[in-house]
């Protein structure tokens, strides 16, 4: 897919760790995304290690954007991710371009596809709809219906890569393409799973890091399976958008109190009650959503569309080839740790503990019950004197305590918060974010 040439890098294991060796450097050429190349982007690939403990044996081709910097101000590289994981990260320094401002005059902004993601070697378990795997039930039925369509996907994986969709690989992929681009050190933007990869990279290569910006992070030596098996964050930000919705009743009639909001939205019938908790967090996120969320819950009450109900259906009820291998590589990253039970019904029993208290959001990720694949490698603990700045919104679903914590554990970190309901906040502080990365 991409018009140039890879990068030979053989690595060379010191008493520091992995460092990379590279034996030419990348050929930069036209990217195949028009976006990209309208935007003046080149791009090239880098070749990497499948293990890196392994570096003569299988690899693994990564698809790598720039957008350069003025070369009169130029400072360095700004590696970023988006998050995910599963997605691709290649045009994620387009998005970035306009909160960069003149950070981009000075950084060469570099996007990734990370391993198995995009256009870097992309995983295949088939081709799934996102409804048969993101799917929650109070109802036995409909649980023991999701249990099988997440083991028949899970089946369907090639899972002789698989092992080796980790966080920590990421982390050192991204070492290779710094010593690729010819780098002593890296800058680094990320958000969410971006964010926690720039925390793991500046643990395993903290003499390779300039400016770190890492945003709404999670906790990053916690299993993914203390993220996704809980819905308590996502009932907090419903009460809060109840509430909200409640003192607006004269135009969306949902009640006047948010106990009311509450019941009138549990009778939505037009969506299957498993699919239900995921279509309605997906807009519960971020506060500037609070009224395409009531037109759309409004919508479902009703049995009619709005443009924007149409295309999350048509995106989450079609099996889209691109879809598929997003979810593919975002089941392998996520139930890749050992922190997850095996089988169905340690989840079930999630389920039925919590479902006074997260009577909506009855979370379950099932396909983590049936995977096969797990890191090898001991947990990793954070701890090091890397300066960092570390950005989050005080009521995002993701807990405060967890950047909280990891502030804690950086002794030479700052964390930034901001009091509002977002996950990403680059957006909203982004004076106090590009101050960092200049100045």
């Amino acid at each position: 897919m991409w018009k140039t040439a890879a990068v030979a890098v053989a690595i060379a294991i010191t008493a520091g760790g992995l460092t990379p060796a590279v034996a030419s450097g990348p050929r930069w050429g036209p990217c195949d995304d028009e976006a990209l190349r309208a935007a003046g982007a080149d791009c090239t690939t880098v070749r990497v290690p499948l293990d890196h403990l392994n570096p003569d044996g299988r690899s693994v081709q990564l698809a790598v954007s720039r957008l350069k910097a003025d070369p009169a101000k130029r400072r360095g590289v700004l590696l970023t991710n988006p998050g995910g994981p599963g997605g691709p990260g290649t045009t994620y320094p387009l998005d970035l371009k306009p909160l960069l401002g003149e950070v981009a005059q000075q950084y060469d902004v570099i996007g990734i596809d990370p391993r198995f993601m995009g256009a870097s070697d992309p995983a295949d378990c088939g081709l799934v709809r996102p409804s048969d795997l993101f799917r929650s039930s109070l109802n036995r039925q409909d649980f023991n219906r999701a249990s099988k369509l997440a083991a028949k996907f899970v089946a369907g994986c090639n899972g002789n890569r698989l092992p080796y969709a980790s966080i920590r690989n990421v982390a050192r992929d991204m070492d290779v393409i710094r010593a690729a681009l010819g780098e002593q050190k890296i800058s680094y933007y990320g958000v969410s799973w971006g964010g926690d990869l720039g925390v793991v990279y500046s643990q395993l290569f903290p003499q390779r890091v300039d400016r770190m910006v890492v945003d709404s992070v999670t906790d990053v030596e916690g299993s993914e399976y203390h993220h996704l098996a809980t819905g308590e964050r996502a009932e907090a930000a419903f009460d809060e958008w109840a509430a909200w919705v409640a003192w607006r009743d004269d135009q969306y009639h949902f009640g006047r109190t948010g106990m009311q909001v509450r019941a009138t939205v549990k009778t939505i019938t037009s969506l299957d009650s498993a699919v239900l908790p995921w279509a309605l967090q997906s807009a519960l996120g971020d506060e500037t959503d609070r009224h395409l969320m009531a037109r759309n819950v409004r919508a479902l009450l009703d049995g009619k569309s709005t443009a924007e109900l149409d295309a999350w259906k048509q995106q989450y009820f079609s099996t889209d080839p691109m879809l598929s291998r997003f979810a593919a590589a975002s089941v392998a990253f996520t139930c890749n740790d050992n922190g997850w039970p095996r089988g169905s019904t340690p989840y079930w029993r999630d389920v039925q503990r919590t479902r006074e208290t997260e009577p909506l959001f009855h979370m379950t990720f099932l396909p983590c019950a049936f995977w096969k694949y797990h890191t090898s490698e001991p947990e990793l603990a954070i701890g090091n004197e890397v300066p960092m700045l570390i950005v989050q919104a005080e009521r995002d679903n993701i807990p405060l305590r967890w950047a909280q914590e990891l502030h804690a554990k950086l002794p030479n970190s700052t964390l930034k918060t901001i009091d509002r309901r977002a996950h990403g906040v680059y957006e909203y502080v982004s004076t106090t974010v590009n101050d960092y990365l200049l100045r």
